[in-house]
């Protein structure tokens, strides 16, 4: 796969990511895609083959954050809120407190 098709899957898949991980919720959808859009126009022009391979990964880095570790809340009434997990949610277990 050529470099200019990594970029543009990364480009799609962090797009992707955005839908699905802030559905329903407009700012954040708007916020995503500005980012998304002025991050990658910030660096169209560089050359350096080992400069772009390594904005790849940060952009596959922030894909699986996005994906796995990212839940959105939705606010239920006053106070509560319900927590929209999906099947890329990654669920870990939570440390338990030594006792004294």
């Amino acid at each position: 796969m050529s470099l200019r098709s990594k970029v543009l899957s990364c480009y799609r898949k962090l797009h992707r990511a955005r839908l699905k991980t802030f559905q329903g919720d407009t700012l954040a959808l708007e916020a995503g895609r500005q980012k998304i859009r002025e991050e990658f126009a910030k660096n169209k022009n560089e050359a350096d083959k080992t400069k772009i391979a390594e904005l790849i990964l940060t952009a596959e880095d922030v894909e699986r954050m996005l994906r796995q570790n990212v839940v959105q809340a939705i606010l239920q009434e006053k106070d509560k809120y319900k927590a929209k997990i999906t099947e890329d949610t990654q669920l870990l277990d939570n440390a338990t407190r030594p006792k004294k």
